[in-house]
C-alpha cells in the first residue's frame, strides 16, 4: 500500500471516530456547546433546563422539547416547525419572527413572551397561557387555541383566519385590526376586548361573551352571533351584513350607524340600544325588543317586526309601510311621522302610544284587528274615517 492510500485510510478512521464520538453525546453533553445559529433539530431535549439561553436563529426543527424550561430564553428568527412543545415553560421567551409552524404547544406556558410576527399556523396551542403575551402581526392561521388563555394579549393585526378558538379566554385582549375570517370563536370569552377594525367575515361567535367590547368598524358580515353576549358591547360602524343575531343579547349596545342588513335579529334583545342612523334593510326581528330604544330616519319597509317588543320605544320618521307588527307590543311607544300605510298591527298593543297627526293619518290604512288602544286613539282613527 502507498504512502496516499494510507494516508486516506487514516483520514477515514478519524472521520469515523470523530463522528461515533458526537452520536454517542447525549444532549446535555452537548447543550452547552450550542448557541446561536446551533443545529438541534431532531433533539430529544424534554425536560432539560435552558433558562436564559441564546438560540436565536437556531434550527430546533422537530426536536422534542417537552416538559423543557426555556423561561427567559432568546429564540428570535428560529425555526421550531413542527417541535413538541407541549407542556414547556416559555415564560418571557423572546420567538419575534420564529418559525412554529404545526409546533405541539399544547398546555404549555407563553406568558408575557414576545411572538411579534411569529409563524403559529397549524399550531396546537390547546390550554395554552398566553397571559400578556405579545402576538403583534403574528400569523396563526388554522391554529388551535382551545382553551387558551390570552388574558391582556397583543394580538394586533395578528391572522387568526380558520384558528380554533373555542372557549378561549381573551379578557381585554387587543385584537385591533385582526383577520378573525372564518375563525371558530364559539363560547369565547372576549369581555372588553379591542376588536374595531377586525376582520370577522363568517366567523363563529356563538355563545360568545363580548360584553363591553369594542367593534367599531369591524367587519363582522355573514358571521355567526347567535346567543352572543353584547351587552354594552361597541358596534357603531360595524358591518353585520347577514350576520346572525339569533337570541343575541345587546342590551345597551352602541349600533350607530352599523349595517345590519338582511341580518337575523329574531329574538335578540336590544333594549336601550343606540340605533341612531342604523340600517335595517331585509333584516328579520320576529320577537326582537327593542324596549326605550330611539329609531330615528330609519326604513323599516316590509320587514317582519310580528310578537316584538318596542315599549317606550321612540320612532321619529320611520317608514314601515306593510311591515309586519302582528302581536307586537308598543306600549307608551312615541311616534311622529311614521308611515304605517298597510302595515300589520293584528293583536298589536298601541296603549298609551302618542302619536302625531301624520301618524294618525297613516293608521287609518293600517290592519287593526284585535288591537288594544285607548278609547282617545280609537275615536282620532274614527274621526278619520268619517
Amino acid at each position: 500500500m502507498n504512502i496516499e492510500s494510507r494516508l486516506f485510510m487514516h483520514t477515514v478512521l478519524i472521520l469515523m471516530v470523530l463522528a461515533c464520538g458526537i452520536n454517542a453525546l447525549e444532549p446535555s453533553d452537548i447543550l452547552g456547546n450550542f448557541s446561536e445559529r446551533s443545529d438541534m433539530s431532531g433533539l430529544d431535549m424534554s425536560g432539560m433546563n435552558m433558562t436564559g439561553m441564546h438560540m436565536n436563529q437556531s434550527n430546533l426543527k422537530a426536536t422534542d422539547l417537552r416538559g423543557s424550561n426555556l423561561n427567559g430564553a432568546f429564540l428570535i428568527s428560529s425555526w421550531l416547525n413542527g417541535a413538541n412543545l407541549s407542556g414547556a415553560s416559555l415564560i418571557k421567551v423572546d420567538l419575534s419572527s420564529a418559525f412554529l409552524n404545526n409546533a405541539d404547544l399544547r398546555e404549555s406556558d407563553l406568558s408575557e413572551s414576545i411572538l411579534a410576527r411569529a409563524k403559529l399556523s397549524k399550531a396546537r396551542l390547546n390550554n395554552a397561557r398566553l397571559v400578556g403575551a405579545d402576538l403583534t402581526e403574528a400569523d396563526l392561521s388554522d391554529a388551535d387555541l382551545s382553551d387558551a388563555d390570552l388574558t391582556d394579549a397583543r394580538l394586533f393585526r395578528a391572522d387568526l383566519s380558520g384558528a380554533t378558538l373555542r372557549n378561549m379566554y381573551l379578557f381585554g385582549a387587543n385584537l385591533i385590526g385582526a383577520h378573525l375570517n372564518w375563525a371558530d370563536l364559539s363560547g369565547a370569552f372576549l369581555s372588553r376586548s379591542q376588536l374595531s377594525r377586525a376582520e370577522l367575515y363568517g366567523a363563529n361567535l356563538s355563545g360568545a361573551d363580548l360584553t363591553n367590547a369594542d367593534f367599531t368598524r369591524s367587519y363582522l358580515m355573514r358571521a355567526n352571533l347567535g346567543g352572543a353576549h353584547l351587552d354594552s358591547a361597541s358596534l357603531a360602524y360595524a358591518d353585520l351584513t347577514e350576520a346572525d343575531l339569533t337570541g343575541a343579547t345587546l342590551s345597551r349596545a352602541g349600533l350607530q350607524y352599523a349595517d345590519l342588513t338582511r341580518a337575523e335579529l329574531s329574538n335578540a334583545d336590544c333594549s336601550d340600544a343606540n340605533m341612531d342612523s342604523v340600517r335595517l334593510v331585509g333584516a328579520k326581528m320576529k320577537n326582537t325588543k327593542l324596549d326605550r330604544v330611539i329609531l330615528r330616519q330609519i326604513d323599516l319597509r316590509g320587514l317582519d317586526l310580528s310578537g316584538a317588543s318596542l315599549k317606550k320605544t321612540v320612532l321619529n320618521l320611520v317608514y314601515l309601510n306593510n311591515a309586519n307588527l302582528s302581536h307586537a307590543d308598543l306600549k307608551g311607544a312615541s311616534l311622529n311621522q311614521v308611515d304605517l300605510t298597510g302595515t300589520n298591527l293584528t293583536n298589536a298593543n298601541l296603549m298609551d302610544i302618542s302619536y302625531d297627526q301624520f301618524t294618525q293619518y297613516s293608521l287609518v290604512g293600517t290592519k287593526l284587528d284585535g288591537a288594544v288602544m285607548s278609547d282617545k286613539l280609537k275615536a282620532d282613527l274614527q274621526s278619520k274615517l268619517s
